[in-house]
């Protein structure tokens, strides 16, 4: 980049402060969305500006696209910034004047709310009423549309954040900060230098003015570039009408990327989740773009390398891999098993979209499961040197194989939906966006128990089990009278730990020996005997009885969250088959139907479960 090409007012041109928009007359178009900041978009804004030191000199929001026309400026990209700037200054300005000003050509009453009645609204935010309380007012009324809904919201919000300042030297600090501080990175499609200056600065963009909380992203730019390569290719007339067309395309695409139904379902890095676009996410997966390097402007970087050699900027290429990604979305199949392998981290997107060339829709399906059938063929040495399946159902174990049975219980859950008649999908965004363990149906451990009484229960409902099979356990039962003999001499309602019981060695080592045949014989770190659940209900279980554990799973279930120690609400997602396990769904046994405990029948009716759904996988 030859930085001598740019002048001093080519570089105040691209970054103009927000008191050059003074006097300026915005126009958003018809084929625009509506506004749509919220809260958390305009607090971020706000925090971000006020943290800035201005001795590190400029703040830069994300580039605005425009047209400007004589008096009138056509705001292609940027209307959500642009309109939020105009309600901060607003407020702090307590008058429509001495301001720039802003048409919604969408809705009539957009329009005519930002010129004639914005100020009014202080009154409702200072008093914090609601937006039912605001159109249930008959002046009002007309203005119950979802533009004035979110301009009300952020607008509240906006007086709120500076009444808890509470200091008018504030506001007068903070508007001068606003008007001379912050700066917009500005494109006219209709100005033939803008590349240039585009050229020259995006390096700049990224290393100085990209440190604030709401960053500038790699698709900003490359947004840019587009538009002014149909600028460059096209003539005026077309050219206007294929930039609105990628202005809407890009917004539409943005738009789904933040539906987190969607975008968990095919997110492969975290690193984006945060990220202010997440259609830098696609543009990255298009360019093959390693994550591992920390290349911000990577994918940028390719576009203006097309840009100056005068070739073709392929925005097909972004749309139809978008295009394809909706397709498996919309089809059932292909949808759980393109999320089991991302979310599990078997395969890439990237994989998965090379794997989907040049084959039809029901190839790529199969291919898919014989994705997911490799992954359980993978084998590992075991101590002898001899190879093993690790996915093998006879050999995963809580203790060695954690991971393994995680993924195996997951599958089985997405199996669920898959086999479902309806048209219900798994929501891999609520699985992503909780960290998730494996919990043991059976308790593991009883010297965890929280008492003594509890331990007590658990070597009866164990009793009842092995009195069924008196010749083939009677071994073990002679060890639980022995053991539950001693507890029961002291208070079945004992609500001290095990080690407040100081036993002597001898009773500690037969307590032991007990444990570890019961835990043998059940096989309680087996398969059949785990269930997946995040680890915040898995914590809430703690290490409470088969019955306890399954009167909260159902609680939860039933309500969606539960209460934390601290009284705060937080929200749940039970797996349908870690519900139905411990409601008994797969046991058969009528017997066991009722017991109060997880038996072995129950296990083994289970492990059926399990095997069947999996088998098609473990197969040739």
């Amino acid at each position: 980049m030859e930085e001598s090409l740019t002048s001093k007012s080519e570089e105040e041109t691209l970054f103009r402060p927000v008191s050059d928009l003074m006097g300026m007359y915005f126009s958003v178009k018809d084929y625009q969305r509506g506004y749509k900041w919220g809260a958390k978009e305009i607090l971020e804004l706000l925090n971000d500006i006020n943290e800035h030191d201005i001795n590190h000199g400029k703040y830069c929001l994300q580039p605005v696209i425009v047209r400007e026309n004589g008096k009138e400026t056509e705001l292609i990209d940027g209307q959500q910034r642009i309109t939020s700037i105009y309600l901060i200054l607003t407020y702090l300005n307590n008058s429509l004047h001495n301001i720039y000003s802003i048409s919604y050509e969408t809705r009539e009453e957009s329009k005519e709310f930002l010129s004639n009645t914005i100020l009014e609204l202080n009154q409702f935010a200072e008093n914090k009423l609601s937006w039912e309380d605001f159109i249930r007012s008959e002046a009002y009324r007309k203005y119950d549309n979802v533009d004035v809904y979110h301009f009300y919201t952020v607008y509240s919000e906006i007086v709120q954040w500076f009444d808890e300042k509470n200091d008018e030297s504030f506001k007068k600090y903070f508007l001068n900060k606003l008007l001379n501080t912050v700066h917009i990175i500005w494109y006219d499609i209709d100005k033939s230098n803008n590349f240039s200056k585009l050229n020259i600065f995006a390096e700049a963009v990224f290393t100085n003015l990209n440190a604030g909380k709401i960053p500038l992203t790699s698709s900003e730019l490359i947004k840019a570039l587009f538009i002014l390569d149909t600028q460059n290719k096209n003539s005026k007339e077309v050219a206007k009408l294929k930039s609105t067309e990628l202005a809407l395309e890009w917004d539409q695409i943005e738009n789904k990327l933040h539906d987190d139904s969607f975008w968990f379902f095919i997110c492969d890095n975290d690193k984006y989740n945060s990220a202010a676009t997440r259609i830098d996410f696609l543009i990255d997966i298009v360019n093959k773009r390693d994550v591992k390097r920390n290349d911000e402007l990577f994918s940028y970087r390719i576009y203006e390398k097309r840009f100056k050699e005068k070739a073709y900027l392929d925005w097909m290429e972004i749309k139809n891999t978008y295009n394809k990604l909706i397709e498996w979305f919309d089809n059932k199949e292909i949808y759980h098993f393109v999320g089991f392998l991302i979310v599990s981290g078997i395969k890439s997107l990237n994989q998965i979209l090379s794997q989907s060339k040049g084959i039809s829709k029901a190839e790529f399906n199969n291919s898919l499961k014989e994705s997911v059938k490799s992954e359980f063929k993978r084998t590992r040495k075991d101590d002898s040197n001899l190879d093993y399946l690790i996915y093998d159902l006879d050999c995963l174990d809580y203790q060695e194989s954690r991971k393994e049975c995680e993924k195996v219980l997951l599958l089985l859950n997405i199996l669920y939906y898959v086999n479902n008649l309806s048209d219900n999908k798994f929501p891999f965004e609520l699985y992503k966006n909780e960290t998730w363990s494996v919990e043991h149906i059976n308790p593991q451990n009883p010297r965890d128990f929280e008492t003594v009484a509890v331990i007590n229960k658990w070597l009866l409902t164990n009793k009842l089990y092995y009195q069924k099979n008196t010749g083939r356990y009677e071994s073990i039962l002679n060890q639980i009278a022995i053991v539950s003999g001693y507890f029961e001499r002291i208070k079945s309602d004992d609500k001290r730990k095990l080690a407040d019981l100081k036993m002597e060695k001898e009773k500690l080592d037969e307590f032991d020996s007990l444990f570890v045949a019961i835990t043998t014989d059940l096989d309680l770190h087996g398969i059949s005997n785990l269930a997946l659940l995040d680890k915040n209900s898995n914590s809430k279980l703690g290490n409470k009885g088969f019955l306890e554990k399954r009167e909260l799973i159902l609680q939860f279930d039933k309500e969606g969250k539960y209460i934390t120690t601290d009284g705060k609400e937080k929200k749940v997602f039970i797996p349908v088959c870690t519900k139905n396990v411990f409601a008994k769904i797969y046991t058969s046994d009528k017997d066991s139907l009722i017991d109060s405990f997880f038996g072995k029948n129950d296990m083994k009716a289970y492990y059926r479960f399990i095997e069947t759904q999996l088998m098609p996988f473990f197969t040739k």
